[in-house]
């Protein structure tokens, strides 16, 4: 017998564990292999989609990985994963951002928000356009 999914099937999370996977393998062939999924604690409110980890476990680079439609939903991704980054302990904490839209459209006003997000959550956003990429702060790192 075949076990079945969520009824109605929740269509977030096929798009979110393809994230996580191909951002692993991006991490792995980069040469990092301690690697975990869905590092989470609600007592610190920590809540990382994918982290490298160092050898005692802690998190090194924690990242939350978003899907996002549009460029108008940026706003709401960005405040989204500031909040779960918040209160993370890695070294590094990133929220990506894959944006199913042209660069082009984003303009200085959705940066701001942007912006703001970043620092509320001292992390570093990186979004990913279609045909181009941004990242926040410019000097952000985003990789080990």
């Amino acid at each position: 017998m075949c076990k079945q999914g969520p009824k109605p099937p929740d269509k977030g999370m096929l798009p979110a564990a393809s994230m996580a996977l191909k951002h692993a393998t991006e991490l792995q062939n980069r040469g990092f292999s301690r690697l975990v999924f869905e590092l989470e604690d609600e007592a610190t409110g920590l809540d990382f989609d994918v982290a490298t980890v160092l050898e005692d476990g802690t998190p090194h680079y924690g990242y939350q990985l978003k899907d996002v439609s549009t460029i108008d939903a940026i706003k709401g991704a960005a405040k989204k994963a500031a909040k779960q980054l918040q209160s993370g302990t890695a070294t590094q904490k990133v929220a990506l951002l894959d944006v199913h839209q042209s660069i082009g459209g984003f303009n200085a006003k959705m940066l701001k928000e942007v912006e703001f997000h970043a620092k509320r959550a001292n992390a570093t956003f990186h979004l990913r356009f279609e045909d181009g990429s941004i990242t926040v702060p410019p000097n952000g790192s985003v990789y080990p």
